[in-house]
């Protein structure tokens, strides 16, 4: 038997973005869901920032993005502000201090921010689905998404069939840069489903690894870290802004 669910939206995703726009959407009286394939909310969030979670950055402003549409960071960050978010931290108590450049981190632990979000959504009343392995997404009148709930019962795994549906569909489900914690190629594909064009993916940040020779002349220095200039098509990026005499 299938049993079928009625919301005003649904969110595929249970991380950062997912529950953030949950909460904001449940303030507004929407009866939300959030689907999630893994068995906990917020896995990336526990590990962000060394387990601290850099959570925002004071000095955070539109032209710090690149983008075909520069308008877009305009009008997201207008809406909602790094001091927004540092006002709902404040809320929950949670302390936190600023490191270089404004960037903002727990005092703690990142679990202080996931137990502040996940707060949020039950004071929204935000429905949240765990373990909800997602096989069908598709379009009539509304959004249809047909799920598999994996259950144990004893020691046995039983699969329960769910279908929600919904007039806004919201994709939240990340990309490819964790697999370890559950990070599957989901938006991708739906993505091209629905005839939306998306560029392809590739590493944005990925480790240096050495040959031999370097390995033993730089193992060492594991651990040190060294204030450097990186470049990349006329983008110049060091711990402050820096002007074209500066480079040596």
């Amino acid at each position: 038997m299938v049993a079928n669910h009625s919301f005003d939206a649904l969110i595929l995703g249970g991380g950062a973005a997912g529950l953030m726009c949950a909460i904001e959407a449940g303030k507004r009286g929407r009866r939300v869901a959030v689907l999630d394939h893994t068995d906990r909310l917020g896995k990336k969030i526990l590990i962000s920032g060394g387990g601290r979670c850099n959570f925002t950055n004071i000095h955070c402003r539109p032209e710090n993005f690149l983008s075909a549409n520069p308008h877009f960071a305009k009008s997201a960050l207008a809406r909602y502000t790094p001091a927004d978010f540092i006002a709902l931290v404040e809320k929950h108590r949670i302390p936190y201090h600023e490191k270089t450049l404004g960037q903002m981190f727990c005092d703690r632990s990142a679990r202080d921010i996931l137990e502040m979000l996940e707060h949020e959504c039950r004071e929204a009343g935000v429905s949240i689905f765990l373990n909800a392995k997602i096989h069908q997404v598709a379009r009539t009148t509304e959004f249809v998404v047909r799920t598999n709930f994996r259950t144990a019962v004893s020691a046995t795994e039983l699969n329960e069939e769910a279908e929600f549906r919904a007039p806004a569909l919201v994709v939240a489900t990340g990309g490819l840069s964790i697999p370890k914690i559950g990070a599957t190629s989901f938006g991708y594909d739906l993505a091209r489903q629905f005839g939306i064009a998306i560029r392809n993916p590739w590493p944005g940040l990925v480790p240096l690894v050495f040959d031999a020779k370097d390995n033993s002349r730089f193992s060492d220095l594991t651990g040190l870290s060294a204030e450097v200039i990186a470049s990349c098509d006329g983008q110049k990026f060091r711990e402050r802004q820096i002007s074209e005499d500066e480079i040596f």
